[in-house]
């Protein structure tokens, strides 16, 4: 079916008009995924940058898409009305499946296991918790740090196992391995010799270089730990009391 000028321009203006509209939508909810859901470094290696994308789709794609397929204004008020209706519906509901994806996958807790650290979803802790604010007592930071000791006995290795197969809580969600945050700087400091023979590697040698120039620290001062995340792998930097200063 071949489309007039004039019907291609009035899609064209309702097109764009609701792009205009999700526009805003969208840099509300970037905000919100950016700097609270998952602040640096994690937005880029830890499922933000995925999770954003996913929106944009929704919000700035498929929205307006279905707007310029069935918008036309010859249609009856009565017909524009339930298109309108269509494209709020469908957007609004895909909008809300990305979002809730986006925050359930958010990194809540950042764990400490041996001799680098990965995140920690809120699923991760089952009927553990009844309130991320719990985690609060194993690290006083607004995005938490926990250090996990990992057993070294038979009774202990066998419990975190029994646990892991009966409950289905992996190992760095178990809370009976988490310890006091003062425990985070010498579990740090221990595994130094090992962190700074990982940083003799010349473009993680030069990225820490820069970072310390860049905020005025001495490699003395600080404390530094590789970060695995879901995709890609960055290092934290700590002060010699535990408290996290940044990445590169």
């Amino acid at each position: 079916m071949k489309i007039s000028k004039a019907l291609l321009k009035t899609k064209a203006k309702a097109t764009g008009i609701h792009f205009c509209l999700s526009l805003v939508v969208f840099f509300a909810l970037a905000y919100q995924i950016f700097y609270v859901w998952y602040p640096p470094p994690y937005f880029v290696i830890d499922g933000g940058w995925q999770g954003i994308r996913i929106v944009a789709a929704i919000d700035l794609v498929l929205g307006p898409f279905i707007t310029f397929l069935i918008f036309d204004l010859s249609k009856s008020r009565r017909e524009i009305t339930l298109d309108l209706l269509i494209i709020a519906t469908v957007q609004i509901g895909a909008l809300i499946y990305g979002v809730v994806t986006t925050y359930e996958q958010r990194p809540v807790a950042i764990v400490v296991v041996d001799d680098f650290a990965i995140s920690a979803v809120e699923n991760d802790y089952k009927s553990q918790l009844n309130s991320l604010d719990e985690l609060k007592r194993y690290s006083p930071q607004n995005f938490p740090v926990i250090f996990m000791n990992i057993p070294l006995t038979p009774e202990g290795i066998k419990e975190m196992m029994r646990i892991r197969a009966e409950e289905d809580i992996a190992e760095h969600a178990q809370l009976q391995l988490y310890q006091p945050h003062s425990m985070l700087a010498p579990g740090l400091l221990k595994s130094q010799p090992a962190q700074l023979k990982r940083l003799q590697e010349p473009v993680a040698k030069q990225d820490y270089q820069q970072w310390l120039v860049q905020n005025q620290k001495k490699a003395e001062d600080v404390l530094v730990l590789p970060f695995i995340g879901r995709y890609g792998e960055s290092w934290l930097v700590f002060a010699k009391n535990g408290k996290f200063l940044g990445h590169f």
